[in-house]
């Protein structure tokens, strides 16, 4: 037990080394640089508008109609928003439209992905898989962020069912498909 939570604690070290410092600090430190500095990132745009929908197939549509105080789009990391409604759904953008310093190239394909939570009946209900959804960013910048996600198999997982190294394990409903479009502007 011991050596299972001495590793999480050295991998959960090396995330925050990360987010603190920036990959530039953590692989230039491990002897790995990628072709110069790193740029500091910088606010795009701040978004105060917008709208969401999730169509569950044979199933309802979801309208978000709330987006979180904190939307918005930087440099580096991309988009981080937030869509939600009374009834305690939201979904969440993240990467869309980050910009990768020279020297990576382009083989990562798309960083935007999406998260999707319901908080209702006493439950916090997240996705955990981003590989179910294939987002698709139509704009991604200071004038908006807009597009689509086509997802296929999404299973729940309870959000508070302890956080540990291992992968959780879906709740017991059963996967859905959905397609989904959001927008948020400034």
């Amino acid at each position: 037990m011991r050596g299972s939570r001495g590793a999480a604690l050295a991998i959960w070290g090396l995330l925050v080394a990360f987010v603190a410092g920036g990959c530039d600090l953590l692989l230039s430190g491990a002897g790995m640089n990628f072709g110069g500095d790193f740029p500091a990132p910088s606010q795009i745009a701040s978004f105060s508008t917008g709208s969401a929908s999730i169509a569950i197939a044979g199933g309802e549509t979801i309208q978000l109609d709330q987006l979180d105080a904190t939307s918005g789009i930087e440099s580096m990391m991309g988009s981080d928003v937030q869509w939600k409604n009374a009834d305690g759904w939201s979904l969440r953008l993240n990467g869309a439209g980050m910009v990768l310093p020279d020297g990576f190239g382009t083989t990562m394909g798309s960083p935007a992905y999406l998260t999707l939570d319901r908080i209702a009946d006493g439950h916090h209900w997240t996705t955990y898989d981003p590989s179910r959804c294939v987002v698709t960013v139509e704009t991604a910048d200071k004038t908006a962020v807009r597009g689509t996600a086509t997802c296929r198999g999404v299973q729940w997982y309870d959000a508070v069912d302890g956080i540990s190294m291992e992968a959780p394990k879906p709740a017991d409903e059963p996967p859905f498909d959905a397609e989904i479009t959001f927008e948020a502007t400034p």
